[in-house]
């Protein structure tokens, strides 16, 4: 606890200042918007109806997909889906809308889909920072859509997703929200003053949440409907925390996970559940959720429940997103490890390279 109310240490630990990322998140959300208003739109897009949208990319650019498929899932006509492949699913044609997301533009796998979209003559949408993906859209004349570089990919979501999720109410593909996005940008704004750096342990939250996870595995229960929060949640523990976790969903973890929490009882004490919920959750799953803890709250090291924020769903996932987000950053700091580095992942690519 003491090294969470020690201003000198976090910043010795975080020596990459991924702390200045997080605070400046909801700036970079509302720039992401921006983003989206301001680029001109080719003509061949603006009264296009997909029959499919497509997300293709990795990591902190794929999840761009997830959330905005989880925003608008019970609005659209057509499915939204995120490919995390070098090929894509053989449906794609020219009724197709594919999004190829790689914020530094030189994801491999992306770059890849990118040229079968364009094979199986699909309309493509590219944004990125730079990179090859964005010399490859302009030689090929394709739309796409620049965004800042220079940050770690996970550091970028502001972005990319605001730019794609207002580039998506321009095109008439999703009903406006600019209502909701300032709702969101609001809140996100107010929720960053309470968990920032300077604000003690004992008031903030994500520090709180922190504490209880050190020297513990998380284990993240959610619904559907939070699912792109609760993968970002895991992802963001692997890369900032350098800590290993486990997620499942509501109602699927019903039928298979729950009988797990038998074997081996001497690690079971090291994990510790954390249920993310929503006052949008199904009934039913609600019901689920209060079974489940019931049934299972002698085996993890604890339980603990975070819920939304009272707003709509764009401010009560990004809400949550924002605060996992610090979670990840505090546990990372109890963990003594700069959030910021990859050297692993930087090392894959460097030997994928060579091949």
């Amino acid at each position: 606890m003491n090294n969470l109310n020690n201003l000198k240490t976090i910043r010795r630990i975080d020596a990459s200042d991924m702390a200045a990322l997080l605070l400046d998140f909801p700036n970079q959300c509302q720039e992401g918007v921006n983003l989206g208003e301001a680029i001109r739109i080719p003509p061949g897009l603006n009264n296009f109806i997909p029959s499919v949208i497509l997300f293709s990319g990795l990591g902190g650019s794929a999840i761009t997909g997830d959330l905005v498929a989880d925003l608008v899932r019970e609005e659209t006509k057509f499915p939204i889906l995120v490919n995390r492949d070098y090929l894509i699913p053989n449906f794609v044609d020219e009724k197709t809308l594919v999004l190829c997301i790689s914020y530094s533009g030189n994801t491999e796998e992306t770059i890849s889909s990118y040229q079968e979209s364009l094979k199986s003559k699909a309309k493509v949408i590219v944004i990125s920072s730079g990179g090859k993906l964005t010399k490859l859209a302009k030689d090929d004349k394709i739309f796409s859509l620049r965004i800042p570089g220079g940050f770690p990919p996970r550091a970028a979501l502001g972005f990319l997703f605001f730019s794609a999720l207002t580039l998506f109410q321009r095109l008439n593909l999703i009903r406006n929200r600019r209502k909701e996005v300032k709702e969101a940008l609001s809140l996100l704004a107010k929720l960053k003053e309470g968990l920032s750096l300077e604000v003690p342990f004992r008031k903030n939250r994500a520090k709180r949440i922190a504490e209880k996870l050190k020297g513990k595995i998380p284990i993240i229960y959610a619904s559907n409907r939070l699912a792109a929060v609760a993968m970002r949640f895991q992802t963001q523990l692997a890369e900032n925390s350098k800590q290993f976790s486990g997620k499942n969903l509501f109602p699927e973890m019903n039928h298979n996970e729950i009988m797990a929490w038998n074997n081996p009882l001497n690690l079971l004490r090291k994990f510790f559940i954390i249920f993310l919920r929503d006052k949008g959750d199904y009934e039913r799953v609600k019901s689920r959720m209060e079974i489940t803890k019931s049934l299972l709250s002698k085996y993890p090291a604890g339980i603990l429940e975070i819920n939304t924020e009272e707003n709509g769903v764009l401010a009560r996932n990004f809400s949550l997103l924002y605060l996992c987000d610090w979670i990840s950053f505090y546990l990372a700091i109890l963990n003594r490890i700069d959030p910021t580095p990859v050297e692993r992942i930087t090392l894959l690519k460097k030997k994928l390279s060579k091949l």
